[in-house]
């Protein structure tokens, strides 16, 4: 099992409306994949540090999954690419999430 973390940059010019659809579709292609996402924070609009593509701010978004599709990085990446509404995104591979104390315990009680 891989862990990556994607974070991703939408237009500021979006409405709510296709800023939830784009994340949505994006969860989706993910799901649809192998992949299994655990943790998902929106940072909402920020200043960026430069302008890209004329914008000086966008809607920052990071997803956590896992995955044995090893494909599926590469499959996200070029979709993302073809996204005119993602202006930056960067994908990749993290160490795995320490385990909380009481799953550890219950994952031995499973296995007694």
């Amino acid at each position: 099992m891989r862990y990556y973390e994607l974070v991703f940059v939408l237009k500021p010019t979006l409405s709510e409306e296709e800023i939830s659809s784009k994340v949505e579709s994006i969860k989706n292609l993910i799901s649809s994949n192998g992949g299994e996402i655990f943790n998902e924070e929106k940072w909402g609009r920020k200043e960026l540090a430069y302008p890209i593509q004329k914008f000086n701010s966008g809607y920052y978004f990071i997803l956590n999954f896992k995955t044995d599709n090893f494909e599926l990085p590469g499959k996200l990446e070029y979709n993302l690419r073809l996204d005119e509404d993602v202006i930056r995104f960067l994908n990749f591979k993290i160490k795995p999430p320490k385990q909380k104390e009481e799953e550890k315990v219950a994952e031995t009680a499973e296995k007694e």
